[in-house]
């Protein structure tokens, strides 16, 4: 980009004169004490809010969280999600803000300090450190980061606009972006999202394949064409697009998550199963996963597949009803009706009047051939709950049933 200068006087981009300990600091490393040390140091140079993260993957819902945060330290290498991947998350996507960004090394090789580099790292920090060395990285990263040529201050900037829905605006930033580098990518996705915002999904499309022409290997833009195909209701295409991404990308947990998150949205959960058994095959281990599964197989009736992710689920939130009223249904569809009993009493425990319970009790029991006792109670659920219509119905069904009276023994054959 040649014309950062020129960009951010046209485009006012603001520079603050020097930083504010006031606002928020996320540090992020896997290693507690590395963190509590961090911490201590930002402490002493009166930074006063300070939250922490064991790993890139959770710093994602603190940036959400966290309004005006004023700088990240992340570490290079954790099990979930990287400083890198951290970072090109926060460049690409519109919900998270991209702001100076201090990457730890351990071991500061040639090749590590390349990629941080090419990646747009703001500073390097090198373990272990001195506080003098922490006080010194800290104020370079935020001068590196605000400063008029840094041309992620204007990708922020375009960003900012079209989260505010200044389309126009934003196209303009976007546009003076795609001019001043012909071959990036970044400026079509943006230019995507925006006519994705104002729904021209015809125009969109047309930026994202001329994206994707530019370079096939760019991971965001086939996380972008998946949401669009699921806003055109054009599955086949958002699952492959979502598959390319993990395919670019396969051991990255927000790849399975955006795309689990978009298809749960839109209700597709064999195309989510699709996904998920991606990150379960890849051996990718994030927080959600099991509850993701356990969901997905569960609303495609896979009842055997969701019931050892259920139950791993019930392990974490033990008084979970939702995840107690599928472990029975799972239970009693895959016959194990003793096991599907004791899962509705210990709801019905916790909630005396809690109408699925009560009511999967009932066709158990029904089910079992204790049918006047499934009568009993699903006329204790409809009294309780008379806008229960599912309810309603059964019961007459299973009154009916008991009114029927049985067929007479057949008649034996004569034998001669």
């Amino acid at each position: 980009m040649g014309n950062e200068i020129d960009f951010a006087k046209k485009f006012s981009i603001p520079i603050p004169p020097k930083q504010d300990p006031s606002m928020p600091v996320i540090v992020v490393d896997d290693q507690s004490d590395i963190r509590l040390i961090i911490s201590h140091h930002l402490n002493k140079l009166s930074f006063s809010k300070i939250l922490q993260a064991s790993d890139g993957y959770d710093a994602i819902a603190l940036l959400q969280n966290t309004p005006n945060c004023g700088m990240i330290l992340c570490d290079s290498s954790m099990p979930l999600v990287g400083a890198i991947d951290l970072l090109n998350e926060m460049k690409e996507r519109v919900d998270l803000p991209r702001i100076p960004f201090c990457m730890l090394l351990d071991v500061p090789s040639r090749e590590k300090l390349m990629e941080a580099v090419e990646h747009g790292v703001d500073e390097i920090l090198a373990k272990p450190f001195t506080f003098q060395e922490l006080t010194l990285k800290i104020g370079s990263c935020f001068k590196n980061f605000h400063n008029p040529n840094n041309p992620e201050k204007v990708y922020e900037m375009a960003k900012i606009r079209l989260r505010g829905r200044q389309f126009s605006e934003a196209i303009e930033i976007y546009n003076a972006l795609k001019e001043a580098s012909p071959t990036a990518v970044r400026p079509l996705l943006g230019l995507a999202r925006v006519a994705m915002a104002q729904n021209k999904a015809d125009e969109a499309m047309a930026l994202l394949n001329a994206a994707e022409a530019l370079n096939p290997k760019y991971v965001p833009t086939f996380v972008v064409k998946g949401e669009l195909q699921l806003l055109k209701k054009d599955m086949l295409g958002a699952v492959e697009s979502y598959k390319t991404a993990i395919f670019l990308s396969p051991l990255n947990p927000i790849r399975y998550k955006s795309a689990a998150d978009m298809l749960f949205k839109m209700q597709r959960y064999g195309e989510a199963v699709e996904i998920l058994e991606l990150a379960w095959k890849n051996n990718v281990q994030f927080m959600e996963l099991n509850h993701y599964l356990s969901q997905a197989y569960f609303m495609v009736k896979e009842y055997a597949k969701a019931l050892k992710f259920i139950k791993t689920a019930v392990l974490t939130e033990p008084d979970n009803i939702v995840y107690l009223n599928q472990l029975g249904i799972c239970l009693k569809e895959t016959t194990q009706f003793d096991e599907a009993s004791k899962i509705y009493n210990q709801i019905i425990k916790i909630d005396p009047d809690n109408k699925s319970a009560l009511y999967n009790k009932a066709i158990l029991l029904y089910t079992k051939g204790a049918k006047e006792d499934a009568v009993k109670l699903l006329d204790r659920v409809v009294k309780k709950h008379p806008d229960f219509a599912q309810a309603a119905a059964k019961l007459k069904e299973y009154q009916r049933d008991l009114q029927t009276p049985a067929a007479p023994p057949p008649i034996p054959t004569p034998t001669s």
